[in-house]
């Protein structure tokens, strides 16, 4: 091998290890920071107040792969966890021209928000796993559906840990591993 195959050679290594790292740290597409609106409106009485707070649904359609974002409004509660309680409880109810991929009859059975973990835990019930229609790409639908919809509107919160019937569940149909907490991935996410 003479010299210059032996340096072009060498360039072109280091042009691919340079076209590699640009690659892996080329930052990816993150959505705009949401703050959901404070709405404030009188009550019946006029006297009482009460706060509303517009967040942005996504949810999966017929025609695309990625979740699309529909405006809803919910009533501000006292206590904080009551307010991720109100929208996760929005998120398996559904919305009519939107698919939730969410197995009917899956309900919520308790929620804890670890601030130190800036985690949000969620605890369905055994009806989750068990009407789960199974597959890697249902699972995955489902798990982000909800992580990327929770982080998205609510900035406190990073992560996103799953129980089934008060424990740890290993999977959901037998794909992708529960046991870990998922952080979101907004790719999934299509805006406006």
């Amino acid at each position: 091998m003479t010299k210059r195959t032996r340096t072009v050679l060498w360039l072109s290594g280091i042009a691919l290890l340079v076209a590699l790292a640009v690659l892996l740290l080329w930052p990816r597409r993150k959505p705009a920071p949401f703050e959901p609106e404070r709405l404030s409106r009188a009550g019946a009485q006029g006297s009482s107040i009460t706060e509303f707070i517009k967040v942005k649904v996504f949810y999966l359609t017929e025609t695309s792969l990625a979740m699309r974002p529909v405006y809803r409004e919910i009533q501000v509660p006292e206590m904080r966890e009551e307010l991720y309680r109100t929208f996760v409880s929005l998120l398996l109810s559904g919305d009519s021209g939107h698919t939730a991929p969410v197995p009917a009859g899956t309900q919520l059975r308790s929620l804890h928000y670890l601030a130190a973990r800036e985690m949000l835990v969620l605890d369905f019930n055994e009806l989750l796993a068990a009407a789960f229609p199974g597959g890697t790409t249902a699972e995955l639908e489902f798990i982000y559906f909800m992580v990327d919809n929770i982080c998205y509107n609510f900035r406190e919160i990073k992560k996103v840990k799953f129980l089934v019937g008060g424990n740890e569940s290993k999977t959901l149909a037998g794909h992708v591993d529960l046991e870990k907490p998922f952080f979101p991935n907004f790719d999934w996410l299509k805006d406006e």
